[in-house]
């Protein structure tokens, strides 16, 4: 009799020992250029040397790490992983590559949504995390230096201990500062004072040459104020670049002055047609009184608020559907409450349909499970995105508010079309509004989610086709897509026949574009997308 050890195994099973758990490919396209593997070898030996063995690997079992994120973009893996340690680290990671021809991905925190740090090629990913100091805080001129592995919750933290805070986006608490403001950085604060882009004061970039570019008043030796400068500005350079032209390693932002006293104001309006509440939050942002403000319809509550999709059923149905969030400051009580009840006449005088929620009426809608203390935390302070239940595609365009109203309402038509619906409280073409006014009011942010379940094939892609019908739909009635949308849709299949006669005028922009893209990046390794040659992007990908 065999004793237990010595049985004889399976050939299944020693089929599945023989097997790669995960079959990774390793050329990403017919003909390459970039990415060769004798010279990605090369690469890596440069680079261990450059920066020292333990912070670059090819091993499968790192790279799997950064070979997909949240989105439902298929996993690619990068060749080689670098973790640099300065700029000039940085600088050396593109002179290699260069000299290897192997394409680079910047990486700030890896906290996407899109797949906007997956490389479509593979080659290098230069992941910016050990680059995560705050270089300095001036609280008198309200402004922090920062490096890009500096997340939202660090930098809040240290800013409040000097009672400051910086503007926070809808995003997690770990997503990088630097790589969040320079995608736009849409925050609860944009009606008083812009977007995240709007607050960089100057900053340190490595161009895809290795070459070192510093923009701002620090560049010529000046103390950094808050003023561009000096002329010609660059300081809005790399902005909604998308990786494209280069890595950012530092950033002096804007901090902002926190009230010693709050006071919020929560009008609601349960009709399900928006043009009040466009019109509450055009005087409201005009007024210049509240410090953050935004729009949320009932669905936000629930998919923030609720465990599971039967708590989230009932807080949708029972709060209000169209709901605004106004926070007021003040040096006293008094002064945040006036501000609260003089804005309140103003929404009054909008429409008899509103209704002023205060924390007892809340405190019930949510059935004990939200304090309004907490909530106001959670909105102003902490940030959100990670703590959603389901996965959703969030469609982002910008354009003024009262052109919103019609794209809003062709926008859900456009969705029930390709979705469909049915009776359901989540309908599945119920798409989140959230419009977030933007410098007074002049501009305005409309966030349209559509909620999807990763897991049903058939609910993704028909969830997929309503978000890109409905974002092109609100493109073509005028709204500004928030992102970069240069370096994104260069080379896309039927793009460059389309384009000229759909945005003419924005042609001249793109060959500008593509021309400075080329002349910074001769040999195209800076998150590649498209080729130089041809014109044409090899693999389609949305971001």
């Amino acid at each position: 009799m065999k004793r237990e050890g010595s049985v004889r195994r399976s050939r299944y099973e020693e089929d599945r020992k023989r097997r790669r758990i995960v079959k990774i490919p390793v050329k990403h396209e017919s003909d390459p250029v970039n990415n060769l593997p004798e010279n990605l070898e090369k690469a890596r030996d440069l680079l261990r040397e450059a920066l020292g063995s333990e912070w670059v690997s090819d091993d499968p079992a790192i790279t799997c790490g950064y070979a997909r994120d949240q989105s439902f973009t298929p996993a690619i893996y990068p060749h080689i992983v670098a973790l640099p340690a300065s700029t000039e680290e940085v600088a050396e990671i593109f002179r290699i590559a260069n000299r290897c021809k192997v394409d680079v991905m910047p990486y700030g925190t890896g906290v996407s949504t899109v797949g906007a740090t997956i490389p479509l090629y593979g080659g290098i990913i230069c992941d910016l995390r050990r680059m995560d100091q705050i270089l300095e805080i001036d609280g008198r001129r309200m402004q922090a230096r920062i490096q890009p592995g500096v997340t939202y919750v660090m930098l809040q933290a240290e800013a409040q201990r000097r009672d400051l805070r910086l503007t926070n986006p809808s995003t997690s608490a770990t997503a990088g500062v630097i790589s969040n403001h320079t995608m736009c950085n849409i925050n609860t604060m944009s009606c008083k004072y812009g977007f995240g882009m709007d607050n960089i004061l100057e900053f340190v970039m490595v161009l895809p040459t290795g070459e070192i570019l510093e923009a701002g008043p620090r560049a010529c030796g000046m103390q950094a104020a808050h003023v561009p400068g000096p002329g010609p500005d660059l300081s809005s350079y790399f902005r909604y670049s998308m990786g494209t032209m280069g890595i950012v390693t530092e950033m002096t932002v804007r901090l902002y002055p926190e009230p010693r006293f709050l006071h919020q104001l929560y009008p609601a309006y349960d009709e399900d047609h928006l043009d009040d509440i466009i019109e509450a939050l055009y005087r409201i942002a005009r007024d210049n009184m509240a410090l953050e403000l935004a729009h949320l319809q009932n669905t936000f509550y629930g998919i923030f608020i609720g465990d599971d999709n039967k708590e989230t059923e009932r807080l949708v149905k029972a709060m209000p559907r169209n709901n605004i969030m106004a926070f007021f400051g003040g040096s006293t009580k008094e002064e945040a409450v006036l501000k609260a009840e003089l804005s309140r006449r103003v929404v009054a005088e909008v429409s008899p349909k509103f209704d002023f929620i205060d924390a007892e009426i809340m405190y019930d809608l949510a059935g004990n499970k939200v304090k309004l203390d907490r909530w106001t935390k959670y909105f102003r302070e902490t940030v959100r995105v990670q703590r959603v239940r389901g996965s959703f595609y969030i469609g982002a365009l910008i354009d003024r508010l009262d052109n919103f109203l019609g794209t809003e309402q062709a926008m859900r038509v456009i969705t029930t079309d390709q979705v469909g619906t049915n009776d359901e409280v989540l309908r599945p073409d119920d798409a989140s509004a959230y419009f977030q006014p933007y410098h007074m009011g002049r501009m305005a942010y409309l966030e349209f989610d559509l909620y999807s379940n990763q897991a049903d094939k058939d609910d993704l892609l028909r969830v997929l086709f309503g978000y890109l019908r409905a974002s092109f739909g609100g493109m073509g009635r005028g709204a500004l897509f928030a992102a970069g949308a240069a370096c994104m849709i260069m080379g896309m299949p039927m793009l460059d026949m389309a384009l000229p006669m759909m945005m003419p005028t924005f042609m001249p922009y793109l060959d500008t574009v593509i021309a400075l893209k080329k002349e910074t990046d001769p040999n195209n390794i800076c998150n590649r997308r498209w080729d130089y040659e041809s014109g044409e992007m090899k693999k389609l990908a949305l971001f």
